[in-house]
């Protein structure tokens, strides 16, 4: 891989970085507090691949040229001697010098860098989806950091009241002034499999980065079927549970009174 390809490399990363960034696409893979350290790395790209492409106008000689024969070259470690003349002019056998003493050329990179933009050039093609239901199938869907409610604000006014699954799955199992009895909220999710023929709202939540991404599940009575990883919003009221010790939970369930079909969110993360 000659060096101006390696810094053209550096400017498509860059530009398919910048644009995933701005255009929200980068919110399948990582949190939106992630955006602006990726403008950032993509920023260097760019400024790195266009100084590379410059440098090799100013001195496209240099492409081809052996670090260790540059006379222009003041860095380099004076204990490394220039190679022999004799060795810069042999000739391999098979009609072809010789690739540097041990078997590379020093003017190039790796044919494997190659491998780098690939992923990049996929992103510009086909855009993955976020995690769905496929990934939610393994969760047991219950938010193990929330054992309170400790510190969470009074519900809002309004009706009904807007929750996350996880806001709501704390406050129906943990809260024990029993805030949700009698109030109609609304929750948005994707549905995913549950038990026999049920389907569970869901909304994978992360850490960082899909990598680490787990499910926060919500089970509904009374709605009508709906595909898996079909987008919903539900309206409908808590349906009151006993508060038991944490490692006995079951899913909090909510009974619908209304559902609507919508479009992935902007941020499909909660």
């Amino acid at each position: 891989m000659r060096r101006v390809t390696q810094s053209g490399l550096l400017l498509v990363i860059g530009v398919i970085s910048s644009v995933a960034a701005v255009n929200g696409i980068y919110l399948n893979f990582v949190k939106p507090s992630l955006r602006l350290p990726i403008l950032a790395a993509a920023l260097v790209l760019l400024l790195m691949g266009a100084y590379g492409v410059w440098e090799d106008r100013r001195h496209p000689e240099r492409d081809d040229l052996d670090p260790r024969l540059d006379p222009e070259r003041d860095d380099l470690d004076p204990r490394l001697d220039p190679a022999p003349a004799h060795e810069a002019d042999a000739v391999h056998p098979e009609g072809e010098h010789p690739e540097g003493e041990h078997g590379h050329d020093h003017a190039r990179g790796p044919r494997v860098g190659w491998l780098l933009v690939v992923p990049f050039l996929l992103l510009g093609v086909a855009v993955p989806p976020p995690l769905g239901s496929y990934s939610a199938l393994g969760d047991s869907g219950l938010v193990t950091t929330i054992t309170s409610t400790e510190g969470l604000p009074p519900l809002a006014e309004g009706d009904p009241v807007a929750l996350t699954l996880a806001e709501f799955q704390g406050r129906a199992l943990f809260d024990a002034d029993r805030s949700l009895e009698g109030r109609r909220v609304r929750l948005v999710g994707f549905a995913s499999p549950g038990l026999g023929n049920d389907w569970v709202l869901t909304r994978m939540s992360l850490n960082c980065c899909a990598a680490d991404g787990f499910a926060v599940k919500v089970r509904v009575e009374g709605a009508p079927a709906v595909a898996d990883d079909e987008w919903v919003q539900v309206v409908g009221t808590w349906r009151p549970a006993p508060i038991v010790a944490p490692e006995a939970q079951e899913l909090p369930v909510l009974d619908v009174d209304d559902l609507r079909r919508m479009a992935v969110p902007e941020n499909p993360y909660e």
